[in-house]
């Protein structure tokens, strides 16, 4: 298991970026939070962007251990895609890895298609070297 939220903290990215073009939703229990998206567009380096303006990418989509399998990813994914038609964007991009089996399965039932591996991604990081990574995309 890779807990993926030790990577990165949600509540630091306007630390780093000009998050002025993101857009972050939320799914609730009551209060409680159980799931988020966030969507990026037009921002200096995020690699992910490539240096177009006319994509969003899915930065990360996640749902609590206990909510998964009750569909609050299906309903937050479309959030994240509408956002991004709202602001004309052509195709929405989707990082993922090998080992993430379920967010691959997931991604292709949104309708993603995988458009990319490179299996050199990650050779620079010594534990997540294994990894493949995948570039998923939704065309808007």
């Amino acid at each position: 298991m890779k807990d993926l939220g030790e990577y990165e903290e949600v509540t630091k990215y306007a630390e780093q970026f000009d998050i002025t073009n993101w857009a972050f939703f939320m799914a609730f229990d009551n209060e409680f939070p159980i799931g988020a998206v966030t969507v990026v567009s037009e921002t200096k380096n995020v690699h992910l962007l490539g240096g177009r303006d006319d994509i969003s990418v899915l930065l990360d989509i996640r749902v609590d251990d206990r909510y998964k399998q009750q569909r609050v990813g299906t309903k937050l994914f479309p959030m994240a895609v509408e956002w991004s038609k709202s602001k004309g964007l052509k195709q929405m991009k989707i990082e993922c890895q090998n080992n993430n089996v379920q967010a691959c399965k997931f991604y292709h039932k949104q309708g993603t298609v995988l458009g990319r591996i490179d299996e050199y991604a990650y050779y620079e990081e010594i534990e997540d070297r294994d990894e493949v990574q995948l570039i998923w995309y939704l065309d808007l």
